[in-house]
């Protein structure tokens, strides 16, 4: 058994902002710090793992600053815990000495059948430093729960919902990583922008510089079910299941389709949080939404237990 400290874990990528990256507004778009983040983390998992890893879990993430076009940022991960498959990897994007966003994940070592393999590493805490992040590491997943007979819950919980919208995307090559499993990032990016088209489509948006546009401010835990390969098509439900003064809630659930076949699998659903902003960032006033139905009242009551969650963290 060879032993790291946590500090051997550490990977580093530097990021300059460019168009592509950005709304009209030149701000950041949260689904590609999203890709930055759990990619780094990815990195930070193989070294450990010698051998590919793969996102198994989310945790809450908290977008705690803006990040502006020609910003030039540090994105950096370091697994924190190991244990017999899986990495508790911490992850942050930072600015000079601010931390503009942070997230902490799972990662699982998989074989070429992404079949999940042991890890012949553990961390050792090298200071006071790393073991305080290696008891906080043990703490989460001590506590994370995860349901795994999800995998074949393909239900739609945005059914019934006011709002909703539906996309159907084919996982081409640029989508994954070695032309075999999809991009965890590339897969919250698309998430991203189904759940901000829906927040826009509420707010009535009308199209570039017109008015005021949403920005994705958190995303909720999430457990990722089963692996999405090349070819797979992906059926992708999103609908808002809170509104509040500024911000709104959208739920987004995703479905791998087997092309052979047309069996379907739950890959995930998730909670993307979004506030209204004016041309000059300011958060603007929603329109308020009552629930309509039973199914929409429950979903809604559901959504401020996790606000009062996510707020905690503030």
């Amino acid at each position: 058994m060879q032993f790291l400290k946590i500090s051997d874990t550490k990977v580093t990528a530097i990021k300059v902002i460019h168009y592509e990256h950005t709304n009209y507004m030149g701000r950041l778009h949260g689904g590609d710090m999203l890709n930055f983040l759990v990619d780094i983390g990815m990195l930070s998992a193989m070294k450990v793992a010698k051998g590919l890893a793969v996102l198994a879990s989310l945790d809450d993430v908290i977008f705690k600053k803006p990040i502006l076009l020609g910003d030039i940022i540090t994105v950096e991960a370091e697994t924190d815990y190991v244990g017999n498959t899986s990495m508790e990897v911490s992850m942050r994007a930072v600015k000079g000495d601010e931390t503009l966003v942070e997230a902490t994940g799972v990662y699982v070592k998989v074989d070429d059948l992404l079949r999940p393999t042991v890890v012949d590493k553990k961390i050792q805490p090298d200071n006071e430093e790393e073991k305080k992040k290696y008891e906080i590491a043990l703490e989460r997943r001590k506590n994370r729960k995860v349901d795994t007979s999800s995998r074949y819950n393909v239900s739609d919980p945005t059914e019934g919902l006011t709002y909703r919208l539906v996309s159907t995307i084919y996982v081409t090559p640029d989508m994954t990583y070695d032309g075999k499993i999809i991009s965890a990032g590339k897969m919250l990016k698309v998430m991203d922008d189904l759940g901000g088209a829906l927040g826009l489509n509420y707010i009535g948006y009308e199209g570039y510089g017109k008015g005021d546009t949403v920005v994705t401010v958190s995303a909720n835990s999430m457990s990722f079910y089963t692996p999405v390969r090349l070819g797979d098509i992906l059926e992708m439900r999103a609908g808002i299941s809170y509104v509040g003064n500024t911000s709104l809630e959208t739920t987004i659930n995703v479905i791998r389709v087997d092309p052979e076949n047309m069996s379907k699998e739950h890959v995930t659903t998730a909670y993307f949080n979004y506030v209204r902003i004016d041309n000059s960032g300011k958060p603007v006033k929603l329109k308020p939404h009552t629930p309509q139905n039973d199914k929409e009242k429950r979903i809604f009551e559901e959504a401020l237990l996790r606000r009062k969650k996510l707020l905690s963290h503030y």
